[in-house]
C-alpha cells in the first residue's frame, strides 16, 4: 500500500478544512495510507475545535498541522511542502476529492515520470489541486516565486518557467473532484476588498515587470529582461 501526503495550506476557513478531512476518511475505497500535512497560516485551528471532531480511528488517515509564526502566504506554503515534505499532493482548503484523484496523479507520473509538476485540467483550477512529483527538481529552478505574496500569479510564474526549461507542466482530468468557492472575499469587510484588490494588483504588475506581459502574453526568456523577439 502506497504513503501518500497531502500539503493543505489554510487561513481561516477550518469549516472547509474539515470538510475536505471528512471526505478523505470516509472514503471507503481508499486504498492508500494517507499523511494530512496542514500549515495553519491563521493561527487558531487548534484553537477552533475542529481538530477534535476529526476521526483519529481511521488506521488508514494521519493529520499533522504546523502553525507558522506568520502567514507564510501561498508560495512560502508551497515551498515549505516541497523542502519538508518532498513529493506530494497539494491542495486548497475549499476543494473536496476522493483518493481516486490520487490515483489519477500517480497514473500521469506513470506515464509521464520526468514532469516536475501535475495539475487539475480544468480551466482556471489547476493549481487548486496539483501533484508535485520531482521536488529536488523544482526546488533546483528556485521553487515558487514567494514575492507573490500572499497570493495569485505564482501558480502562473511557476507554470511559465517550467514551460521555459521545456518540462512544461502537465494536466490531469480529476473526476472524483470538485471546487465549492469559500466565498471569503464575496463576505468580507469593505476594507479587506481594497485591500485583496491592492495585493491582487500589486502581484499582476510584478509578473508583467517580471516577464514583460501577463500571462499568456509572456515576452521575456529570463526574468526581467530578453525579449523572445530579439
Amino acid at each position: 500500500m502506497n504513503d501518500v501526503t497531502i500539503a493543505i495550506p489554510t487561513f481561516n476557513r477550518y469549516d472547509l478544512l474539515n470538510r475536505l478531512c471528512y471526505k478523505l476518511i470516509q472514503d471507503e475505497s481508499n486504498i492508500f495510507n494517507i499523511r494530512l500535512f496542514v500549515i495553519d497560516n491563521g493561527g487558531c485551528l487548534i484553537d477552533s475545535g475542529y481538530l477534535k471532531s476529526f476521526d483519529r480511528n481511521n488506521p488508514r488517515i494521519s493529520i499533522e498541522v504546523v502553525t507558522p509564526n506568520y502567514n507564510l502566504g501561498v508560495a512560502g506554503s508551497w515551498n515549505y511542502f516541497v523542502k519538508e515534505l518532498g513529493s506530494c499532493i497539494v491542495a486548497n482548503d475549499d476543494v473536496v476529492f476522493t483518493s481516486e484523484v490520487i490515483s489519477d496523479f500517480y497514473k500521469a507520473a506513470d506515464n509521464y515520470p520526468n514532469t516536475i509538476i501535475f495539475e487539475n485540467s480544468k480551466a482556471n483550477e489547476g493549481f487548486s489541486t496539483f501533484f508535485i512529483n520531482k521536488p529536488d527538481e523544482l526546488l533546483g529552478i528556485g521553487g515558487f516565486d514567494e514575492i507573490f505574496n500572499p497570493a495569485y500569479f505564482e501558480d502562473d510564474d511557476c507554470r511559465y518557467r517550467l514551460k521555459l526549461l521545456k518540462n512544461p507542466v502537465v494536466k490531469v482530468k480529476l473526476d472524483r473532484w470538485a471546487h465549492e468557492n469559500s466565498s471569503t472575499l464575496k463576505n468580507a469587510s469593505n476594507e479587506y476588498k481594497r485591500n485583496h484588490l491592492c495585493l491582487y494588483l500589486r502581484n499582476k504588475q510584478y509578473y508583467i515587470l517580471k516577464w514583460g506581459g501577463r500571462p499568456g502574453k509572456e515576452k521575456f526568456l529570463t526574468p526581467f529582461g530578453n525579449p523572445i523577439d530579439d
